[in-house]
């Protein structure tokens, strides 16, 4: 195993470690608009994972959110998929394609 799936599996370890720590421990890790909003019971913030990816901080909205500021993202992610005109195949995750992914 080379040192970028030690790292990626690290960082996985890390956010479920933290969601699941967080889901038990309030709701004061929450960022706007999470902290206020009526939702939070049932999502709790939305996926930690997406939110890292997509927004760079664990702690932000979930981008796929309407509520999170990051959620243009998400639009311009599937405007540009929609109006692209080809039939793109599926990219299926392997360690070479996650590479290219993570590079962006």
């Amino acid at each position: 195993m080379n040192i970028y799936c030690v790292t990626q599996v690290l960082m996985i370890f890390m956010i479920a470690w933290y969601t699941t720590i967080f889901s038990v421990c309030g709701d004061d890790w929450m960022q706007e608009p999470c902290r206020s909003c009526d939702e939070k019971e049932q999502d709790l913030g939305g996926c930690r994972c997406q939110a890292y990816m997509l927004a760079g901080d664990m702690n932000a909205a979930d981008p796929v959110c309407s509520k999170s500021p990051h959620h243009q993202k998400i639009l311009d992610a599937r405007a540009a998929a929609e109006h692209s005109g080809a039939d793109t195949p599926i990219t299926f995750r392997n360690e070479r394609n996650s590479r290219v992914f993570a590079r962006g």
